[in-house]
C-alpha cells in the first residue's frame, strides 16, 4: 500500500469578477469539493489501481464524515482520528481562483493541526510499500512530532519517503536548515520552484536540485510553466528525456505538457502521484517525471483538485 500522511479539507471555490459591488451582493460562483493534499495524492493513486491508504485527522462532525466516505467511495483505506472538539472540526481551505487559472488559498486547518504520534498507525506505516508526506503537517508542533514519529517508523522498516514541502512561507518562517531537519529521511523530495528556493537560497532550477541532493537521493522539481526537473544519485534510463550524465547523478528535464490553465488547485498533488505511481515500482526518474508531468498537466485543465 502507497500510504500519505496529512491533511483532508473541504475547499471552497470562489470565481470571482473583475468587478465586485461595495458593501452588497455580487453575483458569481462558489463550488464546494473535497481536497487536502495528503488526501488528494491517495485519490490518484487509488484512481490508478495502486493500493491506497491515507492517515490523518477530522473533525467528528457532518464535514468531516462526508470527507471520509468520499474517500471510501474513491477506494482509498482510511486511518482517520475523528477530534470530538467542535472548535476543532474538520479543516476548511478558501480558494480564489484568478482568470488566468492561478489561485490563492486561504487555510483554515482546525483538526489538522491536532494530529498527534497517538493517531499514526505504527503497524500500517511498516507494512506499507512508500509514505508520502504532505508538508502542511510540519505547520504545527503537535503535527511535525507525529510526521517525524511517522518517518521513523518507516525508516526503521526500510519504507521509501517522500514528502512535499508544500508552503515557502513556512519555510522562510522556521528557517532553512530547521525545515531541512523536519525532512531529514526522504528518499524523494519534491518541491515547487518557490520552495526550491526557500529551501536553498538559490534561484536557478540546476543550482536548486543540485543543492537538494546533498540531503535527499533523489530531487523533482516542479516549475510549472517550464515543466519540471530531476536529479538522482542512481540512474536509471528511459527514452524520451534529455538526460546527461553528472558523475554518479541522473539529470532529466521535461518540458510542460501543452494545455489549456483553468485552475492550479492540486496540480503538485497529481504530479507526487504520478512520480511516485512510477518510482515506487522501479521506472526510474525519467518515466516518473513523464508520468508527473502528464497528471500534472491534466489537473490544471480542469476546475478543482481532482
Amino acid at each position: 500500500m502507497i500510504v500519505s500522511l496529512g491533511d483532508l479539507m473541504i475547499d471552497a471555490y470562489f470565481q470571482i469578477p473583475d468587478r465586485r459591488n461595495p458593501r452588497t451582493d455580487t453575483r458569481g460562483r462558489v463550488e464546494l469539493a473535497a481536497g487536502g493534499s495528503a488526501a488528494n495524492f491517495a485519490v490518484w493513486i487509488a484512481r490508478h489501481g495502486r493500493k491506497s491508504g491515507l492517515i490523518g485527522r477530522v473533525g467528528d462532525d457532518f464535514l468531516g464524515r462526508a470527507l471520509a466516505a468520499d474517500m471510501e467511495y474513491e477506494g482509498v483505506c482510511l486511518h482517520l482520528a475523528f477530534d470530538p472538539d467542535p472548535e476543532y472540526g474538520t479543516g476548511r481551505v478558501g480558494v480564489i481562483v484568478a482568470a488566468d487559472g492561478e489561485r490563492d488559498m486561504v487555510c483554515d486547518r482546525r483538526a489538522n493541526a491536532r494530529l498527534s504520534v497517538d493517531d499514526i498507525p505504527e503497524h500500517v506505516v511498516a507494512d506499507a510499500e512508500w509514505l508520502h508526506v504532505s508538508g502542511y503537517v510540519f505547520l504545527e508542533e503537535t503535527p511535525a512530532r507525529a510526521a517525524r514519529h511517522c518517518i521513523e517508523v518507516a525508516r526503521e522498516a526500510g519504507v521509501p519517503v517522500s514528502i512535499d514541502p508544500a508552503a515557502y512561507s513556512f519555510i522562510e518562517a522556521v528557517g532553512r536548515q530547521a525545515f531541512l531537519k523536519l525532512c531529514d529521511g526522504a528518499t524523494v523530495i519534491l518541491p515547487n520552484l518557490d520552495e526550491g528556493r526557500a529551501m536553498t537560497g538559490l534561484e536557478r532550477p540546476e543550482d536548486i536540485a543540485t543543492r537538494l541532493l546533498d540531503h535527499f537521493p533523489v530531487v523533482a522539481l516542479k516549475l510549472g510553466a517550464d515543466g519540471c526537473l530531476g536529479m538522482a544519485r542512481q540512474w536509471v534510463g528511459a527514452a524520451g528525456a534529455v538526460t546527461r550524465e553528472k558523475g554518479l547523478v541522473a539529470v532529466v528535464r521535461f518540458a510542460a505538457v501543452p494545455t489549456q490553465v483553468i485552475d492550479t488547485t492540486g496540480a503538485g498533488d497529481a504530479f507526487d502521484a504520478g512520480f511516485v505511481l512510477e518510482y515506487s515500482r522501479g521506472a526510474g526518474l525519467a518515466a516518473g517525471l513523464a508520468r508527473a508531468n502528464e497528471m500534472g498537466a491534466r489537473v490544471v485543465s480542469k476546475m478543482g483538485a481532482r
